[in-house]
């Protein structure tokens, strides 16, 4: 029984693999928690407990969009240019296994990969920071990725839901806040524009510090100014606020509300399937308290229509009572003529 233990124990024994169960060896090294100030990229939603393999599914995802517009971070980060193959005719690799082992040594190289995920410390979020600051940005990336959804209705993600392209970072206080705001206000809005732009602010928080949400909204939608207007209902332009922790990101979107608000999976579906998902989240049970209070308004609804039953029977009780003085004179004269030629 003690070798037994012994050799357990020199692998590490429960309390080993229990450490290890939690250790995350796929993440990135130098991984940070939370979305980094100074960076941008997207920021993804996805199905809980599985950040990590939607950070990697994300990845591969966009790295796809970027060379489909046109990236080059691969000849940027030292790897072969990617007119190569043009250029050596037919000196490029036959050798299809070869090619194969290239390809997965360049996705096992981080430095050759033109994004990189990090996790942010929240359930059902992952940060996917764009290397290629001069390659295509973050925003054309997610409409590209959405589009390509909606005409093929074809869904590629099966851990992501939702992209949010983040092109500005700041520190979320509000003194730092006002002047990104200005910044993307000057950059997207110019006061100088001929015609105005109707706009929308998305503002959504998570995990983040006490800020009051219609101030925050404010701080971006009073720096911009006249010709543009709001206009929430059908915004040609939306200003899409995220808080993280203690970072806020920005970015100004087209089509927001048109693409399901960027949710690849409703994207996918064909109309029908739409419809389907919108009465079954119609048909949810209610919220805690819906009950009592659809009582409640139902009592009182009951309430004001007795009130006006009784009301109608009272004026119709006024109106017979009216009608009795005027009667009774009447009745009196016939009873009198009757005495009279009874006494003849």
């Amino acid at each position: 029984m003690s070798g037994k233990r012994k050799a357990v124990g020199g692998r590490g024994g429960d309390g080993g693999r229990s450490k290890r169960k939690y250790v995350n060896k796929s993440a990135p090294s130098g991984a940070r928690p939370g979305m980094p100030v100074g960076s941008r990229g997207v920021l993804v939603s996805c199905v809980t407990s599985k950040e990590q393999q939607a950070g990697r599914e994300a990845a591969n995802l966009f790295a796809e969009a970027y060379e489909e517009l046109g990236g080059t971070w691969k000849s940027k980060a030292g790897g072969a240019p990617a007119d190569d193959a043009d250029a050596g005719g037919d000196a490029g690799p036959t050798d299809i296994a070869a090619a194969l082992a290239s390809e997965v040594a360049e996705l096992k190289e981080p430095a050759k990969q033109p994004f990189r995920w990090e996790l942010v410390g929240i359930n059902s979020v992952v940060f996917l920071e764009a290397r290629d600051p001069e390659g295509p940005s973050p925003t054309a990336l997610v409409q590209h990725l959405c589009k390509q959804a909606a005409q093929t209705k074809v869904n590629r993600t099966k851990w992501c839901n939702r992209f949010y392209p983040v092109e500005h970072t700041c520190y979320a206080s509000m003194e730092k806040i006002g002047d990104l705001a200005a910044a993307v206000a000057a950059q997207h809005f110019p006061a100088d524009a001929t015609e105005g732009i109707e706009f929308a602010v998305q503002y959504d928080a998570r995990a983040a510090p006490p800020l009051d949400r219609m101030e925050v909204i404010n701080a971006f939608a009073t720096r911009i100014q006249k010709p543009h207007s709001v206009n929430l209902g059908a915004p040609q332009k939306t200003v899409l606020v995220n808080v993280v922790k203690s970072t806020l990101g920005v970015a100004v979107v087209d089509q927001f509300k048109e693409l399901c608000r960027f949710n690849i999976r409703s994207l996918a579906m064909s109309d029908e399937e739409r419809e389907v998902q919108r009465q079954q989240q119609g048909s949810a049970p209610a919220a805690p308290g819906a009950a009592e209070a659809k009582a409640k308004a139902a009592a009182r609804k009951a309430a004001q229509d007795q009130g006006q039953q009784d009301g109608q029977q009272q004026e119709q009780q006024g109106e017979q009572q009216q009608q009795q003085p005027e009667q009774q004179p009447e009745q009196q004269q016939a009873e009198d003529a009757a005495g009279g030629e009874a006494a003849a």
